[in-house]
C-alpha cells in the first residue's frame, strides 16, 4: 500500500507545524464531565468531508483532532502522535490522519498505524451524531 503524504516543506515537518486550525468560534463546543459536545451549525469548518478542527483548552486534558471523514463519519483522536507527540492532520481523500513531523506516521480512522515510526495506535474516541450535534466521550 502506498501512503499519500501531505504536501509539507522540510521546515514545517522539522518544527511540527500542523495545518489544522482551531474553530473560528470557540463557543461552538463545550466540555463537561468527560463529555465533549459540538454544535455543527456553529462550526461550519466541519461541513465538507475531509475537513477537521483542533480542539484545545476549556478543561480538556489533551488536545483533540475532530475530523469529518472522507467516509462521511466524524472521528475524534487524541491530537498527539505516538512517536514524538506532534500534532496530526487529516490527509484528504485517503481516510487517514498523519503526523506533522518528518516521520509522517500515518494512521487510519480506527487509529491503527499504517506506516511510519510511531510506537503504536492513536487514542480514538467514540463520536455519536444526534441531529446537528456531536457527542464525544473522552
Amino acid at each position: 500500500m502506498t501512503v499519500k503524504k501531505l504536501d509539507r516543506n522540510f521546515f514545517q515537518r522539522l518544527f511540527g507545524v500542523c495545518v489544522t486550525r482551531k474553530p473560528a468560534k470557540q463557543e461552538g463546543w463545550t466540555f463537561e464531565s468527560g463529555k465533549l459536545t459540538v454544535d455543527l451549525q456553529a462550526m461550519p469548518e466541519l461541513s465538507p468531508e475531509g475537513s477537521a478542527v483542533r480542539l484545545e483548552g476549556k478543561g480538556l486534558a489533551e488536545p483533540l483532532l475532530l475530523v469529518h471523514g472522507d467516509d462521511g463519519g466524524f472521528h475524534a483522536f487524541r491530537n498527539r502522535c505516538t512517536h514524538g507527540k506532534r500534532a496530526l492532520d487529516p490527509v484528504p481523500g485517503t481516510g487517514t490522519v498523519q503526523c506533522c513531523s518528518v516521520g509522517t506516521s500515518t494512521f487510519d480512522y480506527s487509529g491503527k498505524l499504517i506506516e511510519g515510526p510511531a510506537k503504536g495506535p492513536l487514542a480514538v474516541y467514540g463520536v455519536e451524531k444526534q441531529g446537528e450535534t456531536l457527542l464525544i466521550t473522552l
